[in-house]
Order: C-alpha cells, then sequence, then structure tokens
C-alpha cells in the first residue's frame, strides 16, 4: 500500500509539474509572438512596392485589396512599406507589449537611422523592428498623455489624397491625427478653450511637444468620430497601436525632436507614431490616471457620450 501511494504521489508530481511547464512554455510562447510582431512585419519590407490605383473608387476596395496604398500617377513613387505599416489592422484588442513613457519616446528619435529617406523605409526594417530596451517598429504599445487637439485630415488637406488611403477623397477615408502630450498645465488651457484648427503651417505649443497618433479610416470604429474626440480635449487619455516611424517627417523642418526650444517651422515632438490607434481610452471622472491605473480607472471612448 505505501508503494502504491509513493508511486501516485510520484505520478501526480510529475503531472503538476510537466503541466506547469506547459503552461509556462504557451505564455512564453504568447508573449514572443506578440513581441516578434515587429520581425515579421520586417521580413515583408522588401516584398512592398508602390503601385497604380487603376480602378480603386471605395475604401473597401482600398483596404485590404491595396496593402501598400496606390497612387494615380503615371509613375507611382512612394514609400511603399511604410505604408504597408500604417495600412495594418491588428486585432482590437491587441494588449500593449508595455507602456511608453516620455523617457522612452525621447530615446526613440536616437534610433532614427541617419540614411533614412521620404523613399526608403525597407531599406532599414530590421534595424528598426529590433531597437533595444524591447522597443521595436510594429509592436503594440500603449502611450498615456493628455490629448492636445483633434485633426481631421480631410479638412485640412482639402481633400488630397494620401497614397496609404488610395488618394480617395470622401470624407470617410481620411486619417485621424491626435496629439498627445504631457504637460497637465498645458492640457488644463487647452480644456477651457474652443479647439482651434489644427494647423501644420502655424505650429504652437499642442503641435510642437506632442506625439502624433493617427486613428485609419478602416480600422477605427464607428463611434471615434471627431466630434466625440474633442469632447475629450485636454484629457487624460491612454492610446494603444502600434508603433511606427513615419520617415516623411524625419526632418528638422518637421520633427522637434522634443527639443526645449522648439523654433521655425517644426510641428510634432518626434517622427514615431501611434499608428494605426486599436484602442482608446479616457481616465474616469474624479480619477487621476497613470501608466499604472487598473483598467476600471479607463473608459473606451466608444462608450462616451
Amino acid at each position: 500500500m505505501r508503494q502504491y501511494k509513493r508511486g501516485v504521489a510520484m505520478f501526480l508530481t510529475f503531472q503538476v509539474r510537466h503541466f506547469a511547464s506547459l503552461a509556462l512554455f504557451l505564455c512564453t510562447m504568447t508573449v514572443r509572438a506578440q513581441t516578434d510582431r515587429a520581425h515579421e512585419l520586417a521580413s515583408q519590407a522588401s516584398s512592398q512596392v508602390a503601385a497604380d490605383c487603376q480602378n480603386v473608387t471605395t475604401l473597401a476596395d482600398c483596404h485590404p485589396g491595396k496593402p501598400a496604398g496606390c497612387s494615380n500617377a503615371a509613375h507611382p513613387r512612394y514609400d511603399a512599406y511604410l505604408n504597408f505599416l500604417k495600412n495594418q489592422q491588428p486585432g482590437r484588442n491587441t494588449p500593449p507589449n508595455r507602456v511608453l513613457n516620455i523617457t522612452d519616446l525621447i530615446s526613440l528619435e536616437d534610433k532614427i537611422p541617419a540614411g533614412i529617406s521620404r523613399s526608403n523605409h525597407a531599406q532599414f526594417s530590421d534595424q528598426l523592428a529590433d531597437l533595444g530596451n524591447s522597443l521595436g517598429e510594429g509592436n503594440i504599445y500603449a502611450v498615456v498623455g493628455y490629448l492636445y487637439f483633434v485633426e481631421n485630415t480631410a479638412i485640412t488637406s482639402h481633400h488630397r489624397g494620401e497614397t496609404c488611403n488610395c488618394q480617395l477623397r470622401g470624407n470617410s477615408t481620411f486619417d485621424y491625427h491626435l496629439g498627445i502630450g504631457f504637460d497637465a498645465t498645458l492640457a488644463q488651457e487647452i480644456s477651457s478653450n474652443t479647439p482651434p484648427v489644427h494647423d501644420p503651417k502655424n505650429p504652437g505649443p499642442a503641435e510642437q511637444s506632442s506625439v502624433v497618433a493617427e486613428m485609419t479610416p478602416h480600422t477605427r470604429d464607428a463611434k471615434w468620430t471627431v466630434a466625440r474626440l474633442n469632447r475629450q480635449r485636454g484629457k487624460q487619455v491612454k492610446v494603444v497601436g502600434q508603433l511606427a516611424l513615419d520617415n516623411m517627417h524625419a526632418n528638422t523642418n518637421e520633427d522637434c525632436a522634443f527639443s526645449d526650444e522648439p523654433g521655425g517651422s517644426c510641428w510634432r515632438a518626434t517622427a514615431w507614431e501611434i499608428h494605426p490607434v486599436t484602442q482608446f481610452f479616457v481616465c474616469k471622472v474624479g480619477k487621476t490616471c497613470s501608466a499604472d491605473s487598473p483598467d476600471s480607472d479607463w473608459v473606451r471612448l466608444e462608450d462616451l457620450p
């Protein structure tokens, strides 16, 4: 009997250890799959090519029909891999790898490859996928800050379509640009004033000190309207989405690079973006939120009036 009990105990111990090891393995594989999204996208960089729009007339034709976008030009020339990144459709509830703080975002400026231009993103895809400190272009992150401004690019571009959205010109075929900043005092000033029209040609503190997050027309929730977003201006928000370098703006004329005294025409704190946005949360009334706040302290944008 004692031998029997000892045998059962040994069997149960083995089973527990086996299942514990299996659970750890599966957990590790899940995290690895999440964090390796950057390398999976980078592996497709060389196959992205600029395309002619031909018969693309609707958003449904464009996405997912043209994963790298397209142009109406006779000889399309644009950064196909950049468009490929912008047009990704990560799962709406994909959890972020972690929260990026302002120190992370400042450090990313130093990671911008010296030779990158407006049209050669693919050449640096492997380098950008492995930025160190668990950072990689294409991975999903969260940023906690304040909503400084909301820009409907259909209006500010005068309906000049972008190649990532197949140069379509309908009201619902443009991205929304959001300015996410980190100054509580500036946020309070913004929430107390009528929202000005965001104008990159005449940037102010709200533009020059904020990170751009973009809601794309084929991925944003139907309730993510400009009106609903504008009602959250100045409030604490948490934005979740894909980290991407918009190399079109990686130049000193546009990228303020988190300068303490930005000058000239620069109109964004960094060329790095959260693009596309997959989740947007607003800190609940009466709460003071932070990167460590529980989910119960946040409310989804689509659940707000």
